[in-house]
């Protein structure tokens, strides 16, 4: 089957992708979108990121989303939750005009403190009125059946990167740690590993403020902090690097760094959780987040790089066919929705 085969095209449906937020909150999403050939729509406002503006935030995102969504008038509209408002303001859409939806739901959406506030039954509603609710683990996909939803596992979105330059790296191995420095992000421990790896050069993105100054200034001279980059410079940076590395200390956590990694056939360092073991099996190596888990994962790395490189590109061709496997399924769904 073609890689670019898409089921959802031969539906002859209108659709649309919704996100609340800026196109760097919602990069599986956007790439979710381009893959399956639709609009993503990002609604965002000019106030800053943080809990104390949302109850003027949100406001203003949902008069633009019922206008956007009236305006068009999709008859599948894709959303990702979250938040939870977003997903309850395309079901008001989808009751009064008969259109259907699908929730990319994300980790944060059913696990994190902040996204599991709203009540149960609102959840119910939403995913049991839902087409399907697309999730990356089986404990996300346990947890919306109990809600009464439909599921489709969807780990990964296979994606071509348009690179146009390759990012300025040494001649020595070269690692990319791909970081937001988000709280479950294991930086001071890379940091450390690192200096124990004098003949490794490693790459930590993300967008630097003034409270990483002393980690930035104290790093060993083998890190450098890039600082947020452009599409096109942090792809080039993902495909110039021998390794890709992203870690997380949550259980339940999908890498889309690694995705990318994957999609760009490049070898991965990943945290060992059963989860990331479970798909990235091949061309992966998998370390504790500890300073010598790290270091020997570093060193397993670079002594067979080949090896990991070869694993790498048959583990794409097991993305691809596990792709086309689960669009073919959504699109069966949507269609039954259709003939409903």
């Amino acid at each position: 089957m073609s890689e670019n085969h898409n089921p959802l095209a031969e539906l002859g449906a209108k659709f649309l992708f919704l996100v609340w937020g800026t196109p760097d909150q919602g990069p599986r999403s956007r790439v979710m979108a381009d893959k399956l050939g639709m609009p993503v729509h990002f609604i965002q406002t000019t106030l800053p990121r943080g809990a104390l503006y949302i109850p003027i935030k949100y406001p203003i995102q949902a008069a633009k989303t019922l206008q956007l969504l009236f305006r068009q008038r999709p008859q599948v509209v894709f959303v990702q939750n979250p938040p939870v408002l977003a997903v309850f303001l395309v079901w008001v859409y989808c009751a009064l005009t008969g259109a259907g939806y699908v929730i990319d739901a994300h980790s944060e959406a059913l696990l994190a403190p902040g996204w599991t506030a709203p009540p149960n039954w609102i959840k119910r509603l939403l995913a049991w009125r839902a087409i399907a609710t697309l999730v990356t683990n089986e404990q996300l996909r346990q947890m919306v059946e109990q809600l009464g939803g439909r599921v489709l596992i969807v780990r990964d979105v296979p994606t071509v990167f348009k690179t146009h330059s390759e990012y300025p790296v040494s001649r020595q191995f070269n690692v990319a740690l791909i970081n937001t420095f988000a709280a479950d992000e294991p930086v001071p421990q890379v940091l450390q590993a690192a200096a124990e790896l004098p003949a490794v050069q490693f790459y930590v993105t993300g967008r630097l403020k003034r409270k990483y100054a002393e980690m930035v200034a104290s790093a060993p001279a083998n890190v450098h902090f890039t600082d947020f980059l452009p599409d096109d410079q942090y792809y080039g940076l993902l495909n110039t690097v021998q390794t890709v590395m992203c870690l997380t200390t949550r259980n339940h956590t999908m890498q889309r760094g690694a995705c990318e990694a994957l999609s760009l056939g490049k070898p991965i360092i990943t945290s060992d959780w059963p989860m990331l073991r479970e798909y990235f099996n091949k061309g992966t190596v998998h370390v504790d987040n500890t300073v010598e888990g790290i270091r020997q994962g570093v060193a397993r790395m670079q002594q067979d790089h080949h090896r990991y490189e070869a694993g790498i590109k048959e583990l794409q061709v097991d993305q691809q066919r596990e792709w086309h496997e689960k669009i073919s399924a959504l699109a069966s769904l949507i269609q039954g929705h259709g003939r409903g």
